[in-house]
């Protein structure tokens, strides 16, 4: 880029990229809740879809933003034209993450949180049914169980089937989702790390939005820490070799 109009061109580049980031948004706006009315599947795997690709969508245009800037951009400004064209950017990054935040904000999607309350209460009916067979003493539950299991009486060793009931499966579907839905402020620092300073320098940020994740799953399904914690460092892992981020 020529110095005398490094400014001015950076300017016009990224009123077109907001300017495209405004037509996707639109799209999410109008297309979303007709979308997500018309998945029928429980999981609303079709929506999830359409809005993963929307996602994706910022996502790039944030990553060619930086990208422009790191590489194209900053080199060749000068004295203050540095300053002024990090303040474009910084406003320019701050709004297009804002935009993919908030283009979802108005489509009624699954209500996670009464997903889990109604399963959770249906749970607890469960237990409190639960006495052993063999003696009538009530049972202790040490962990959360998704399907029919065996329970030994620990007064007389009798082992008792304890059926959680159909609902208690869910929670192995929407455990992770909902915990996920729980950090999103950890997740939203971690895309604006990744998008300003690069996928290794939000390593710290992309960890401890994990944690924060896998303190939400111990909190849904105690019991299950060493397959929580297990799932951490396999994730760890994946982003640490191959860059992936969930």
């Amino acid at each position: 880029m020529d110095n005398n109009t490094i400014t001015a061109r950076a300017t016009t580049f990224f009123k077109k990229m907001e300017a495209r980031a405004g037509e996707i948004m639109e799209e999410a706006k109008i297309s979303g809740q007709l979308v997500a009315d018309a998945d029928k599947d429980p999981y609303k795997r079709s929506y999830l879809q359409f809005k993963g690709a929307i996602i994706a969508q910022f996502t790039s245009i944030i990553q060619k933003g930086s990208t422009t800037f790191q590489t194209q951009v900053m080199p060749n400004a000068r004295g203050l034209e540095m300053i002024a064209l990090s303040q474009l950017y910084n406003d320019w990054n701050a709004k297009i993450v804002s935009m993919m935040n908030h283009a979802f904000e108005q489509v009624e999607e699954r209500n996670l949180e009464q997903e889990y309350a109604d399963i959770m209460e249906s749970y607890r009916l469960a237990i409190e049914k639960f006495v052993c067979k063999q003696c009538g003493a009530k049972l202790t539950m040490d962990k959360f169980y998704f399907q029919a299991s065996y329970i030994a009486c620990e007064f007389c060793n009798t082992q008792n089937t304890f059926d959680p009931g159909s609902k208690a499966r869910m929670m192995e579907h929407i455990a992770r989702p909902l915990a996920a839905s729980r950090c999103l402020k950890q997740y939203e620092r971690f895309l604006e790390e990744r998008s300003q300073s690069g996928r290794k320098a939000a390593a710290s940020a992309y960890e401890d939005y994990l944690k924060a994740m896998i303190q939400e799953m111990d909190n849904l399904l105690p019991g299950l820490s060493e397959q929580h914690q297990n799932f951490y460092e396999r994730m760890m892992n994946d982003y640490n070799k191959l860059g992936i981020a969930w």
